[in-house]
């Protein structure tokens, strides 16, 4: 199957901007202290200030900053842009969502009133178990207004009921690998938006979607991507869409094999392809990928 995922961070919230603080009150102590910018010492000086700030109670599953819900908006802005063109990228059928409020709001400012949005479990933020990563109470978020249209139901939950653990970068791709074969793979919709965090987002990208390479994703940055599930867990991806490179139209005159009419709904990639495709032997010519292929080599596989 060949799904396409609109990936989105968050906006900045408040205890991003309380990370800044610190490691810049750090940098200026390191510096009185003797130790060389960028080297070791300096750089553990630095982390050990971001983690303690992060320790504090008033950060607990921290809002969104005035500046996250301005970059919320615009994130709003590029979807209904590369949604709107002609031809354009599909319009996501379904939304999936991170239960932290930073994430809620996000999605809230983003899809407005939007009935087909699933508050996801496993869309957390890597387990550090710092109270800015902590859910507030399902109940208490669905009593905000811009809240009260989302599903907090969350069939995708696999999440242990004892509660959050710590939870280290293996461990968080394990994770991430069970939701795409339990969760994605078994979605009935083709077109998806997960609204999640930085950690999730890198693990996801460096690891299954096999992109070793790629950078964090910016407070509130999209990014698109047409993704092949294989019957053995090999996941093929393809990005369409991304700041550094941006998904382009094409010409009213060009053919658009990939158009709903040809049985495909992706887009024009602008990057090449993760190793995957190799593997699973999909052709190319130029600068498109025809998915097709890929759509038959999994057609009516399921995990």
């Amino acid at each position: 199957m060949v799904k396409t995922l609109f990936l989105v961070r968050h906006g900045e919230a408040l205890h991003n901007i309380e990370e800044q603080k610190a490691k810049k009150t750090a940098s200026a102590k390191a510096e009185v202290q003797g130790m060389e910018s960028g080297s070791e010492a300096w750089k553990a000086a630095l982390e050990a200030a971001r983690k303690a700030c992060l320790k504090e109670e008033r950060l607990r599953d921290a809002a969104l900053s005035d500046g996250g819900k301005a970059q919320a908006s615009l994130a709003k802005t590029e979807l209904e842009e590369l949604t709107s063109a002609s031809p354009g990228l599909p319009v996501p059928a379904r939304v999936l969502v991170s239960p932290l409020q930073r994430t809620l709001q996000t999605a809230g400012l983003i899809f407005p009133g939007r009935s087909v949005i699933q508050v996801c479990e496993d869309l957390r933020e890597r387990e550090t178990c710092l109270p800015c990563d902590t859910p507030s109470p399902p109940l208490d978020m669905m009593g905000c207004e811009l809240f009260s249209h989302m599903d907090f139901s969350d069939p995708l939950a696999t999440r242990a009921a004892e509660g959050p653990s710590g939870e280290d970068n293996s461990q968080l791709r394990r994770r991430i690998r069970r939701f795409f074969q339990e969760g994605i793979a078994t979605i009935q919709e083709n077109v998806l938006c997960l609204v999640t965090h930085k950690a999730f987002l890198r693990e996801l990208e460096r690891g299954i979607l096999g992109y070793p390479e790629a950078s964090e994703f910016g407070c509130g940055e999209v990014r698109v991507y047409d993704v092949a599930l294989a019957a053995d867990g090999t996941v093929v991806a393809v990005l369409r869409h991304s700041r550094a490179c941006p998904w382009e139209q094409l010409a009213a005159e060009e053919p658009c094999p990939w158009s709903p009419q040809a049985g495909h709904t992706g887009c024009v990639p602008q990057s090449p392809p993760s190793p995957a495709v190799e593997k699973l032997g999909i052709s190319f010519e130029g600068n498109m990928v025809f998915m097709e292929e890929a759509r038959h080599l999994v057609r009516g596989i399921s995990f």
